[in-house]
């Protein structure tokens, strides 16, 4: 496993990529100083490792590694494979078996004057620790050790808790049973680091770790690093039964195409009823895989909706029967599945982490990380900080303190930000009528005031009223210029002002609107480019179109606003051609809960005010056909 993690480069002079404001010098210069430190000292400590397996097995080890191997892989060949086995040979031979070898290279090590910086961390490396653990999920690790991350895991035997180290080679999903040899990290909070090789078992069954109690119990072993130094190889042996039974599984599944087509089914149900549920779609697959006996498609599917429904996953008014017979599934065998997938998520949901959720935000509101930003910057602008180290105490100290406004301007400004974040209607308009009443010219009041105008002339008003107000204070110099917390309101501005144009269908104002957006803001913080291109289609200009879109699209992979687009671009050229009925279908595999909107056309939504969009979701369906929409019909 390798040591090492990459730190990031920033310009001393440049905006702190954190998004503070500040300077990176001023910011997190001192911290990410304190990273390469650490990273330096991994890649010392790397070298080490290598240096041993360079080294070894010498040829007066040969012997007794040849005796240890043949009374070893007879036992775990049929299991592990001949390659694998190799590996825990070797593992169990250096690092157990005859550990001395090992302990007598590191201290070595540790003496040598060119490794005085990492003797410490040598020294802790005597008698590498054997573990049994089963994975609980990722964890953050804490500032100051890396950018990189790790797994919480439990040794199975002991229970005690511990940190491991990931990396691209080693990124086991929650419940995966893990064997092997740890190390202590680089520094005192870093998690533990994988020896060498690795055996993982996932979605381990109940026998492989009574097989491993039952072990334990040998009145023999006095405490758990004899018992596993004692026992190494029918520790893994007890294991290599369940690793067996996956690959069966797994070569047998190839045969099986109902598991495919009840997946296929599934999908196809959930979308049809505009329903997204990815741990519905995640748990039936996992569930059919690790059935012995194969069912039909049909009572596949109809028992993981039958299953969904019971769990209250699903709440629609869905009546099971019905569904049942719809799938031409057998009934018993529906209720029986049915309860068999509910003991299976039982069984592994205490393995199961939460899956963050992943997907891009569009809406008009700042988010709440704007508004702590702005709290923090009130708090230390004015200050005569001298240094780094002072910066960072200033912003550690205040990143916790609410900021009390010193003037009527500030407290509209603070209320026009509790207004955006107000989850009910009548919190949100309190809010705004209070800012305004504080200060009648603060942007962000009057561009939420323009949110409840119904009149179209009024909202004009106010919302030119908001840019106006919001250009005094912006600061175009100040590059990135998004990055600068009083910037926001007035690219906010611009933005609704936009959004309202391409509202009314005046697609040249609108476009005008957005693309100067994008030429103060490349990055695109605010999602202008998505409106932008829709009004360039409905405008007709389909070239400046295809250019837009080439420019944020390189590189998105299988984003399927940028999929929707292209296809409405060719279509709006000529519907009929071939490539248009390509791009349709690769649109719908990339979102295919959009396609029943393109065939009903239904009204589109508003532009949203917040909303965060999942890959290939309702969600994102109804965001799309909003942006798709007028370029088809106008």
């Amino acid at each position: 496993m390798n040591l090492l993690s990459p730190v990031v480069s920033v310009g001393r002079n440049d905006p702190c990529p954190c998004g503070s404001g500040f300077k990176y010098k001023k910011c997190c210069a001192q911290r990410d100083e304190v990273s390469r430190s650490l990273a330096t000292r991994q890649a010392a400590l790397e070298s080490v490792l290598r240096q041993f397996f360079t080294a070894h097995p010498r040829p007066s080890e040969q012997k007794a590694l040849s005796a240890w191997k043949n009374e070893l892989a007879p036992r775990l060949k049929a299991a592990y494979g001949a390659e694998k086995t190799d590996a825990v040979v070797g593992d169990t031979f250096f690092f157990s078996e005859a550990v001395d070898i090992w302990n007598a290279f590191v201290r070595e090590q540790s003496a040598d004057p060119a490794h005085a910086a990492i003797a410490d961390a040598l020294k802790s490396w005597v008698d590498p620790q054997f573990a049994v653990l089963r994975v609980l999920g990722q964890d953050s690790m804490s500032a100051g050790t890396t950018t990189s991350m790790s797994v919480r895991a439990v040794e199975v035997l002991s229970g005690e808790a511990l940190k491991l180290r990931t990396d691209d080679s080693f990124r086991p999903a929650a419940g995966t049973i893990v064997l092997g040899f740890w190390l202590p990290g680089a520094g005192l909070e870093a998690p533990k680091v994988a020896l060498n090789s690795l055996v993982l078992v996932e979605e381990p069954d109940d026998d492989a770790v009574l097989r491993l109690e039952q072990l334990r119990r040998d009145p023999k072993a006095l405490d758990l690093k004899t018992f596993y130094r004692s026992n190494i190889a029918s520790v893994y042996e007890a294991f290599g039964e369940a690793i067996a039974s996956n690959d069966s599984s797994s070569s047998e599944e190839e045969l099986h195409e109902s598991i495919t087509e009840a997946i296929r089914r599934l999908d196809a149900f959930l979308i049809r009823h505009d329903v997204k549920h990815d741990r519905l779609m995640d748990t039936t697959f996992r569930f059919l895989k690790r059935k012995r006996h194969k069912p039909d498609a049909g009572t596949a599917a109809a028992a993981a909706i039958r299953f969904a429904l019971d769990q209250d996953w699903l709440t629609n008014d869905w009546d099971a029967e019905r569904l049942t017979e719809k799938f031409g599934a057998n009934p018993e065998e529906t209720v029986r599945l049915a309860q068999e997938m509910a003991n299976f998520e039982q069984k592994t949901s205490a393995y199961r982490e939460e899956e963050e959720i992943i997907g891009f935000r569009v809406g008009t509101d700042p988010m709440l990380d704007e508004f702590r930003q702005w709290r923090l910057y009130m708090h230390i602008k004015d200050l005569d900080i001298q240094g780094e180290a002072a910066l960072r105490r200033q912003m550690d100290y205040f990143s916790g303190i609410p900021y009390s406004p010193a003037t009527a301007g500030e407290e509209a400004q603070l209320r026009a930000y509790e207004a955006y974040l107000a989850k009910e209607t009548e919190l949100r308009f309190k809010k705004m009528s209070e800012a305004r009443q504080l200060d009648p010219d603060n942007a962000d009041a009057l561009l939420l005031a323009a949110g409840f105008e119904t009149d179209v002339v009024e909202r004009q008003v106010l919302l030119q009223h908001a840019e106006q107000s919001a250009l005094q204070s912006f600061e175009a110099d100040i590059q990135p210029v998004w990055l600068h917390i009083p910037n926001r309101p007035y690219l906010r501005a611009l933005m609704q002002a936009a959004l309202e144009d391409w509202e009314q269908a005046r697609w040249n104002e609108a476009f005008e609107r957005f693309y100067r957006l994008l030429r103060l803001n490349p990055a695109d913080h605010q999602g202008a480019r998505y409106p932008a291109l829709s009004a360039l289609i409905a405008r007709g200009d389909l070239q400046a179109a295809q250019g837009l879109l080439a420019h944020y699209a390189e590189g998105a992979g299988d984003n399927a606003i940028y999929r929707w687009f292209d296809w409405a671009i060719h279509y709006r050229q000529d519907r009929l051609e071939k490539a248009a009925e390509e791009l349709y279908q690769t649109a719908v595999e990339a979102n295919p809960y959009v396609e029943k909107r393109v065939r009903n056309r239904p009204e589109a939504e508003p532009y949203p005010q917040s909303a965060v969009m999942t890959p290939r979701s309702p969600e994102e369906a109804e965001f799309i056909w909003t942006m798709i929409r007028p370029g088809l019909f106008h």
